[in-house]
Formats: C-alpha cells, structure tokens, sequence
C-alpha cells in the first residue's frame, strides 16, 4: 500500500512539474528577450529547439532551458552557452526565475517518489519486508 501511495504522489508531483513548465514558458519567452538583448542571441541549443514542440521531442524542453537551469542550480553556465551568463541568469527578477526552481524541484520530488515506489515494490516482491 505504501508503495502505491509514493507512485501515486510521484505522479502528482509530475503532473504538478508539467503544469508548471507550461505556465513557465511566457516567463521563457521573457528571459529570452532580455538574454538577447544583452548577448546578442540566444545559445544555438536553444535556437534549435525554440519553435519546436516538447510533447513531440522528448527532451527538447529540458535543453531549451538548461542555459536556465544551470546557473540556478548549479551556480555555473550552461555547456550550451559560451557566454559567462551564469551571474546575468542568478540576477534577473525573482518573478522570472523563482517558477523555475519550483518545476525542477517537484519534477525531483516526482523521481525521489518513483525510485521510493519501485524499492518498495522490489521489497515487497523479493520478501525482504
């Protein structure tokens, strides 16, 4: 039973990332007027994937905003970008950048809860519970 209810909650917390990353996307399209703005253009990943729709590319979202992602998580600019974009990235409003770390931290929240599920049902399956 405990194993379903942390499926259960992982697939909430990911229903709660994907909702998150579709209300992201004007605040995308906002951060990506003032990177332009201040570079000149956007990094080539992100270009090569702007247009495209996520539910059809697996993956194209996660790359599109990993020039974003980097620098709020990890402090350091992303592969994708040669500009040293990570304080411009950290600086921009909270407005901007605090959804984002809401979508990656329920999108985790949502993986720690299937690893969770799947050990359960592992330990259950095999006895060791």
């Amino acid at each position: 039973m405990i194993s379903v209810i942390a499926i259960l909650t992982g697939t909430l917390l990911i229903i709660i990332s994907s909702t998150a990353s579709l209300l992201n996307r004007k605040r995308f399209n906002e951060i990506c007027k003032l990177y332009k703005a201040k570079y000149g253009s956007l990094p080539d990943a992100v270009l090569l994937f702007e247009n495209v729709n996520s539910l059809y590319v697996k993956g194209a979202y996660g790359i599109k905003v990993q020039f974003i992602y980097m620098p709020l998580l990890w402090n350091s600019s992303s592969p994708l970008t040669k500009n040293d974009d990570k304080d411009f990235i950290r600086g921009l409003p909270k407005r901007l950048i605090r959804p984002f770390y809401v979508e990656i931290y329920f999108g985790a929240a949502s993986i720690l809860f299937f690893i969770i599920g799947g050990l359960l049902m592992l330990a259950i399956e095999h006895g060791w519970v």
